[in-house]
């Protein structure tokens, strides 16, 4: 398929983008590092044992495979532009599969879906309380995903030094890429889906039994023009969260896919800021829970006046009736399990944001 916009030129548009989103995506690194390390109520840092660790580390792989991304872009670029004197000019440069630029950008979108997806699972996993039916095809998709992308990678290192681009089909690893990037996008959306249905299920249950209809009140009664907020409760917050960050990563990775897919030269630099926009949403769902003081407030206050438990059910209430609703000692957070300790198992806690930053 033709195209208008070069190697060389998606390459630079491509670091472009990088650069910028890099920039943002350390903002978000700043402040989620904040959520995880610094205890609001004491005014200190967090002791040791209230830190999340596992979430803690996966946000430092993330901006550490995205730095580094941003890195090889731009050493590529001062390589083609600047270093390289062979014949073909730049575009001999960007197109050989075997360059060690080349592959080591390929491991860093392989390993940094696998671990976001791997994430996205396990929260899968712990909303539909530890069901392993439930995530069987997500793990295979998850599998399937990362078998194919050790197989591009040996490809890539064992092609010799062909001069090809990867989009269009114009190489012979393009069908695994294809594979592989079809299994990713596929994962994000099931997963996804059944997290937010899960947790609007329980929300409605929870609502048609009077749990939370008294802890829907919004800070803030009035909305643009005057009109009135419409009021949600908690978990319909937290529904909006996942939906929003989810969208922003799964929209770019589309994209991508669509790009690759028809052979257009701009997935090299839609490819190049899609790692830092994956990392981003993973940030954003960390910090927009962790600025809802008003939230928080309102929930607690509400629970005061009505004596009822500041948790939400991951099951149907109905399940529930067997005992009273103010001494079940069953009920569980639903925002528990989206970023729980895969390691050990806590007891249950008040909020979303003390499970994400380990209070």
């Amino acid at each position: 398929m033709a195209d208008s916009l070069g190697i060389s030129e998606a390459q630079i548009l491509g670091l472009f983008l990088a650069s910028v989103f890099w920039g943002m995506l350390l903002i978000t690194f700043v402040q989620v590092m904040k959520c995880f390390l610094w205890d609001t109520e004491r005014g200190g840092l967090k002791f040791a044992s209230k830190i999340n660790w596992p979430m803690l580390i996966v946000a430092l792989l993330l901006m550490a495979l995205s730095t580094f991304d941003v890195s090889l872009g731009l050493m590529h670029c001062i390589e083609a532009f600047i270093l390289y004197t062979g014949p073909g000019g730049s575009t001999a440069r960007f197109t050989g599969l075997t360059d060690w630029v080349n592959i080591l950008k390929t491991c860093n979108i392989v390993f940094g879906k696998v671990i976001s997806d791997g994430v996205l699972i396990y929260r899968c996993w712990a909303v539909c309380n530890y069901s392993i039916l439930v995530i069987v095809f997500p793990i295979l998709l998850w599998l399937g995903y990362l078998g194919l992308g050790i197989f591009v990678i040996f490809l890539e290192a064992s092609a010799g030094n062909p001069k090809v681009i990867l989009t269009g089909g114009m190489s012979k690893i393009t069908p695994s890429i294809t594979a592989g990037w079809t299994m990713s996008l596929v994962n994000n959306i099931i997963t996804t889906g059944i997290i937010v249905y899960r947790i609007r299920r329980v929300d409605k249950s929870n609502v048609l039994y009077g749990i939370q209809g008294q802890e829907s009140t919004i800070q803030g009664n009035h909305g643009l023009f005057g009109r009135k907020n419409r009021k949600r409760t908690r978990l319909q917050n937290v529904i909006r969260i996942i939906i929003e960050s989810g969208m922003m990563y799964t929209t770019i990775a589309f994209i991508t896919f669509i790009t690759f897919v028809v052979g257009s030269s701009s997935f090299y630099a839609t490819s190049d800021a899609e790692l830092q926009i994956l990392s981003i949403a993973f940030n954003l769902i960390i910090i927009r829970i962790s600025t809802r003081p008003g939230l928080d407030s309102s929930t607690q206050s509400a629970s005061a006046r009505f004596a009822t438990p500041q948790t939400y059910p991951l099951r149907k209430f109905s399940s529930a009736m067997k005992g009273t609703v103010d001494t079940d000692p069953e009920l569980d957070s639903s925002a528990q399990y989206l970023s729980e300790d895969p390691v050990t198992t806590k007891p249950p806690q008040s909020s979303f944001l003390d499970v994400e930053t380990g209070n």
